[in-house]
């Protein structure tokens, strides 16, 4: 497994609501479109697929190529790649080489990760945020 290396990421968290249905892609497509990845033009929610290959190949612990993702998901390689960007920029997934790896062999450990960094950016724009109020006099309460 590649070692995960600090990142910019952007993450959009969405309220969407989940399927009522135990359905393995459903519930796949679920988490994606709540964490953003499909795009006003991802109609037939192809990131998903792309996440889950991915996903399936880490557990392998072979890591996939895009090319062997375009071909596993019947798509052209450049959309891949549109996917694969998103799905970096959002810090779900890693690269290392030519292979693209999920961050972790689980969803909820990647979820979890995640959520930590996402956690720490708070904790320092709350922490800016009370030395801006001590400069504005304000009073913090917590």
């Amino acid at each position: 497994m590649p070692s995960l290396r600090r990142f910019q990421f952007q993450i959009v968290v969405r309220r969407v609501e989940k399927p009522f249905d135990k359905d393995l892609q459903k519930e796949l497509n679920w988490i994606c479109e709540s964490l953003g990845f499909f795009e006003p033009i991802d109609k037939d929610k192809t990131a998903a697929g792309v996440f889950k290959e991915i996903v399936l190949a880490t557990e392998k612990g072979t890591g996939i190529t895009s090319s062997q993702l375009a071909h596993q998901v019947k798509m052209s390689r450049g959309s891949v790649i549109n996917h694969l960007n998103n799905l970096l920029q959002a810090g779900l997934v890693i690269k290392q080489g030519r292979a693209y790896f999920a961050r972790s062999k689980s969803m909820v450990r990647t979820l979890r990760e995640v959520e930590e960094e996402v956690q720490r950016v708070f904790d320092r724009m709350e922490q800016t945020a009370r030395e801006i109020d001590k400069r504005f006099g304000m009073e913090i309460e917590d």
